[in-house]
């Protein structure tokens, strides 16, 4: 099986052939907490055909009524999906307006509320993450509403083959059906291979695992590195990288009954935070997303990131490792880690005011409840997707290679195991995105020595989350 760049090639060899398938903010402070996705970087990986159809200065109204017009804080995800979807289908990118923010992920709510205050501005899909994606899955307004995705043709049977927690997050609190995620957005810890065998003896993927598997252990093994390596690697890069995975294992919401909720792992990822931050095992007051974080995978200064599946391809890890001429480019494996996390993922949800619901069911359908489809886009982004049949193909496939960036690892391997263990039923809720911002902030400023106590970084944080959603009940914490 030839690797993605190849497979790239071959799927447009494959449409020429005839073969159809069926079917904006500032730089963000430093490690503030800002884990949500990033914006577009220029990577090289737009693709010309989501080029064709970008509208440009996403802030102006459009006349792009007959054209499928997609909300996106980036083109990421987008360009690629049009890229292959045209292929497959026979599809031109001038039937898209793409209506790019370029902005990260946490920003993209603002601009989107934005552009849809003006009710004449063309909205058919719009991308959403999970933290905020029920700001808009449960209103059922005209100007800024969403549908339910029976609206349009699909019914429950539909998304027999899609993973649980991916549809889960893609309903309202009253139970209805509104997005759709082609991602089942399971990610792993990505080191370095020669920085782990010389300061760690590790030659293998079991191996590492092994001393990462739990969070007592991914500790222990910080240290290991920093007194091997006389303190000039950091096991990891940020604490805000830490917290994303670390927060996808909390068993409570944060909000139940209108009121906020402090779980014991939360309180003890505040120790666990500060003694990472003052040991020096993360790089300290490095801002995930800027130049420096992605750098610091080139040089010896960390041995690894946290990654998801979106993170592969020609984002996080590949970036980090300075494309295919980077000096740590194929030096790189993954594995589970402490613990199944997911991050990010995006969902598409159909705007109340989509007038392209044909398009737009094609659209959803070929990424998501066709495995014939979600197995083309696997295969060709290097992602791992909702569709679990799409999976098992490629899994099953025994000469498939895997990726440069990890010298062949075949990582969708490892994502499955972390894919199986995910379970978000009920616990995601529409004030995530402000609540886990608003957590790490406080941790970072109590490692940073703002804060003296766990007790005062705690009050800090309260006060920051009262002050942004005042409607909550706090009465737990008078």
């Amino acid at each position: 099986m030839k690797n993605f760049k190849k497979n790239l090639a071959l799927l447009a060899a494959l449409a020429c052939a005839g073969t159809m398938l069926a079917g904006c903010s500032s730089e963000p402070a430093a490690d503030n907490g800002d884990t949500t996705t990033p914006a577009a970087a220029d990577n090289g990986d737009a693709g010309d055909a989501g080029d064709a159809g970008d509208a440009g200065d996403a802030g102006t109204a459009n006349a792009a009524g007959d054209k499928l017009t997609v909300l996106c804080w980036n083109t990421d995800d987008i360009n690629p999906m049009i890229e292959n979807f045209c292929a497959a289908t026979g599809h031109t990118a001038d039937e898209f307006n793409i209506q790019n923010f370029g902005c990260g992920g946490g920003e993209a709510a603002e601009n989107y509320d934005n552009y849809l205050g003006d009710i004449n501005n063309d909205a058919d899909i719009m991308f959403v993450e999970a933290d905020w994606a029920l700001k808009y899955i449960n209103d059922d307004s005209a100007d800024k509403g969403t549908m339910a995705l029976t609206d349009i043709g699909f019914s429950d049977g539909d998304y027999s083959d899609l993973y649980g927690y991916t549809v889960e997050i893609g309903k309202s609190t009253s139970g209805v059906q509104k997005g759709l995620s082609w991602q089942a957005a399971a990610g792993g810890f990505c080191y370095r291979t020669d920085l782990a065998e010389t300061y760690l003896g590790v030659k293998s993927p079991d191996e590492m695992q092994a001393l990462v598997s739990d969070w007592d252990k991914f500790l222990e093994t910080a240290q290991k590195v920093g007194e091997a390596s006389g303190g000039k690697t950091a096991l990891t890069t940020t604490m805000a990288g830490v917290w994303q995975v670390f927060s996808a294992g909390r068993s409570t919401p944060w909000v139940v009954d209108g009121k906020l909720q402090i779980d014991d792992s939360a309180r003890g990822y505040i120790d666990f935070a500060k003694s990472m931050y003052d040991n020096g095992y993360v790089i300290k007051d490095l801002a995930q997303w800027n130049t420096d974080w992605y750098a610091a995978g080139q040089t010896d200064d960390t041995m690894g990131y946290f990654v998801s599946t979106w993170g592969f391809g020609d984002s996080i890890l590949t970036q980090a490792a300075g494309f295919d001429s980077g000096a740590t480019y194929g030096k790189w494996n993954v594995v589970v880690g402490p613990q199944p996390f997911y991050w990010g993922g995006t969902w598409m949800t159909v705007a109340n005011r989509c007038n392209n619901q044909d398009l737009v069911k094609e659209f959803m359908t070929y990424f998501t409840t066709d495995a014939a489809g979600a197995e083309s886009y696997a295969r060709f982004k290097g992602e791992y997707v909702s569709n679990q049949k799409a999976m098992e193909a490629v899994l099953n496939d025994a000469d498939y290679e895997g990726i440069g960036v990890l010298g062949g690892q075949n990582h969708f391997a490892v994502l499955n195991t972390v894919a199986d263990g995910i379970n978000m039923a009920g616990g995601i809720t529409e004030y995530d995105a402000t609540i886990k911002t608003a957590f790490n902030d406080a941790v970072t400023e109590y490692c940073r020595g703002t804060y003296d106590s766990v007790d005062a970084t705690i009050d800090a944080f309260i006060d920051n989350v009262a002050g942004s959603l005042p409607n909550l009940d706090y009465s737990d914490f008078d």
